[in-house]
């Protein structure tokens, strides 16, 4: 079978198609300019806690969730305490955690911490949700009166599955706690809400990795998967190795790609997809390596192709040491043939009828 690709439709222009700006490990991110088009989707938030045990893990304890569509905004309380036994004594190291519909007005005398956030969705799309959040943790002053000892207000951005750590409490002092727990953490997760019509559909994508120009012949990768509605899948491609010639000297290097792709079906039949790479390239030896990442977020029909082309490394070595084997291979031209070469990411995909 020929497995080269020169020929498949590109039905997306490459104005729109991702241009990932590789950079020096550790640099900044640069991202593609193409989310056109993308629906707007409902939400499915959870704010959780979080305990860590004297000496052991750390694990999830009670939560409040829900789903709220772009411009809602809700308000949820969450109550810390110990257990306690019938003559008030801690029941060992158990802990529960209250969710009132109605932010009390009072805190619990027993609680050692009682949370509240108001969550607003401004925006989301697919794996870009962004939130307003407004969190407040309350104490008991000496009076009993509830008070503010922590907060915070602040603009959001999650990718689908994320997490943000909201707020963190030391409970090595804490009467009752000291000997159970180290630490209670308040912790925010956002998804998309599946279209419960949709949920149980699979996807299948078609990946390619293209490598071709001038300094030897073309090579190609093919990765292929199937993913429920929703679900990311990860690819991680063969490395692609070639000898590139440089005005001194000649090197092998290698190219690495991975990354993930998610997609979605949406009620007219169109998808949604999401695809996420990362490309590294180093010469045969641990002398150094380069390398940088970004997403394309695009809406495509069913079987539509679209090309995303990963440039290669054009580092600043004006701040290299003198002799660096950086350096040398850069002034020596050897990154330069690694530029006469396109690397392209070719992806299909369609769900699976």
């Amino acid at each position: 079978m020929d497995t080269r690709v020169e020929g498949i439709m590109v039905s997306v222009s490459r104005r729109a198609a991702l241009a990932l700006a590789l950079v020096m490990a550790g640099g900044a991110l640069t991202r593609g300019d193409g989310h056109e088009g993308l629906a707007p989707q409902k939400v499915h938030l959870e704010l959780r806690t979080l305990a860590t045990g004297v000496a052991s893990a750390t694990f999830p304890g009670g939560a409040r969730g829900g789903e709220l569509a772009v411009g809602d905004s809700a308000v949820w309380s969450l109550i810390v305490r110990l257990e306690r036994d019938r003559q008030g004594e801690p029941r060992g190291c158990r802990y529960g955690v209250s969710m009132p519909s109605v932010p009390p007005q009072e805190v619990p005398e027993e609680a050692a911490h009682a949370w509240e956030a108001r969550l607003t969705v401004r925006s989301a799309t697919l794996e870009r949700i962004e939130l307003d959040v407004d969190w407040k943790r309350y104490g008991r002053d000496a009076d009993g009166e509830r008070r503010v000892v922590r907060g915070d207000a602040c603009a959001i951005t999650l990718g689908e599955g994320e997490r943000r750590l909201l707020d963190f409490v030391w409970m090595r002092e804490a009467p009752g706690w000291e000997s159970c727990y180290d630490s209670l953490a308040l912790e925010l997760e956002a998804k998309v809400a599946e279209d419960p019509a949709l949920a149980d559909r699979r996807i299948t994508y078609d990946l390619w990795l293209v490598d071709e120009g001038r300094g030897g012949p073309s090579m190609t990768r093919r990765w292929q998967m199937v993913g429920k509605q929703g679900e990311a899948r990860d690819f991680d491609f063969e490395p692609l190795r070639r000898s590139i010639e440089g005005v001194r000297t000649q090197a092998l290097l290698d190219t690495r790609v991975s990354g993930s792709v998610r997609g979605r079906l949406q009620d007219d039949g169109s998808l949604e997809v999401a695809l996420q790479a990362h490309r590294t390239d180093s010469p045969d030896g641990p002398n150094w390596a380069l390398g940088g990442h970004g997403e394309k977020r695009v809406r495509l029909l069913p079987g539509e192709t679209v090309r995303l082309e990963l440039p290669a490394p054009d580092p600043d070595v004006s701040h290299e040491p003198e002799g660096s084997t950086l350096r040398r291979d850069v002034e020596g031209g050897i990154l330069a043939g690694l530029r006469e070469r396109t690397v392209s990411l070719v992806l299909t995909s369609r769900p699976v009828e």
